[in-house]
């Protein structure tokens, strides 16, 4: 047979299995319609041996064209986050906040109505097996102390010295929207990290709770969890920081040390956390030269006895994961710090230490420097050339667009955000922080799953493909 029929046939095969080949949206429904395609999350039937592999970043970077391009340098990525900023502190929808352009004081009509932007009483809700009652709904409403609010309000300024639950009223109770329902707590907003910067705006009228407001959120947080500046410059100079790790393992502990006690502290912190370098004549003077010579000397935040903002070192081996200075932003760093979390069990709202889909995607963007706004729906708004509307396709169409890019990419669908892997035996991967199985946890699935209670795929619901840049 000529040669060149024989390499027009084995092109032509390569084409009929490829991901993106027209007729695989009628095999895909007929999967679905079959029930041999995953409804119910996980990975679809494949090899045992590729299943396995797929449990790893390296497999899906192996996937990826040009896996370590440097896709956005420092200063692009500064630049990047000022539009960030510009486009979505001045949507009220974002729930992104410009905390730069806060002065002194805040107004305290624009005070009063944040607290009170949602009336929880309009519908029935659960605290543990009892509806919440209006007298309890009274006593959370009452102690947000709202008639302390004047005209003007004096703004002071923090430096999340723990982690912090943001919360929509100051109280720790979990209150759930079904009975019996678990995990999805309607008070809990987010959880800050800690050297995260904040305004605290007002006090309760119990005395333990801020209200904040934070890059990416505002709300309650507990006051033991914030050390206050004595000014704005104090709270200016604690944001800037020269030399700085960043934690890029899923959690890292400090090392537990022995020595004059209040000179250090000992913590555990996440994925993206920005940790202050300590310079050379700190260290000497409260660590010896063998421990500082295999181990990085931080400064952690810490809040005195009378709530004030401080710093005390720690040690953090050299070993552990974490980097000086930011990840270069490539798409092999995005799937390998995404891989970091999976298996890990779903939080809503960043609930009990763990991350909902959202603050996963926020977590692994913040190792590169990238300040991404806190919900799945302002993570869509996000400006970039390679941001792109699909939600008007057909599956068919969201196939092809899938085709054209590359792992590491974010994909996002009303209430859900996820990371795309890629193509697998015609069916298409992500990895997200999944909260519809119970319990829910970091896990991938392919795009035929169904979301409960409707017959609607993951790929059906596809509305945007965010990319950045």
């Amino acid at each position: 047979m000529n040669k060149y029929i024989v390499i027009s046939l084995i092109c032509l095969s390569c084409l009929l299995t490829a991901c993106g080949f027209n007729r695989l949206y009628e095999r895909r429904n007929n999967q679905t319609a079959s029930g041999s395609a995953v409804s119910s999350g996980g990975i679809s039937s494949v090899n045992k041996e590729i299943e396995k592999e797929m449990q790893t970043a390296d497999y899906w970077i192996g996937k990826t064209v040009s896996p370590d391009k440097i896709l956005m340098s420092g200063e692009d990525i500064t630049k990047f986050n000022q539009k960030i900023t510009e486009q979505l502190s001045t949507n009220p929808e974002a729930g992104y906040y410009n905390l730069s352009t806060y002065g002194e004081s805040i107004d305290g009509k624009l005070l009063s109505d944040m607290i009170t932007r949602i009336d929880f009483q309009a519908k029935t809700y659960y605290l543990g097996e009892q509806p919440v009652t209006a007298n309890q709904w009274k006593t959370y409403y009452n102690n947000r102390n709202i008639e302390k609010i004047g005209n003007f309000n004096t703004i002071s300024y923090g430096i999340i010295c723990s982690r912090a639950d943001v919360r929509e009223l100051p109280t720790s109770d979990e209150i759930m929207s079904e009975h019996g329902e678990k995990g999805h707590d309607v008070l809990q907003n987010t959880a800050l990290p800690v050297n995260e910067p904040v305004l605290v705006l007002l006090t309760n009228k119990d005395e333990n709770w801020y209200y904040i407001i934070a890059n990416e959120y505002a709300g309650w947080i507990k006051k033991e969890t914030v050390g206050l500046c004595e000014n704005k410059a104090e709270w200016e100079a604690a944001r800037q920081m020269k030399d700085f790790l960043i934690v890029t393992g899923d959690r890292v502990q400090t090392e537990e040390n022995i020595v004059e006690t209040g000179k250090t502290a000992n913590g555990e912190f996440t994925m993206g956390t920005k940790l202050a370098l300590a310079e050379e004549k700190e260290c000497k003077e409260v660590f010896g030269r063998e421990e500082i010579s295999h181990s990085y000397v931080v400064r952690i935040p810490v809040r005195t006895e009378d709530g004030k903002l401080d710093y005390q070192l720690s040690l953090i081996p050299k070993g552990r994961d974490v980097h000086e200075g930011y990840l270069e932003y490539t798409r092999a760093n995005v799937l390998r710090q995404s891989f970091k979390m999976l298996g890990n069990q779903y939080g809503w709202g960043g609930i009990n230490g763990y991350r909902d889909c959202s603050s996963m995607i926020r977590d692994v963007y913040l190792c590169f420097g990238v300040r991404l706004p806190r919900n799945s729906s302002a993570q869509a708004m996000i400006p970039g050339e390679s941001r792109l509307d699909i939600s008007k396709l057909s599956d068919e169409e969201k196939i092809q667009k899938l085709n054209s890019i590359e792992p590491g990419t974010i994909l996002q669908m009303s209430g859900h955000v996820m990371i795309y892997l890629g193509c697998v035996e015609q069916n298409y991967y992500v990895i997200s922080a999944n909260g519809s199985l119970v319990p829910g946890y970091v896990m991938l699935n392919d795009l035929n799953e169904k979301s409960p209670g409707t017959d609607k795929t993951w790929l059906n619901r596809l509305e945007i493909i965010v990319g950045i840049p």
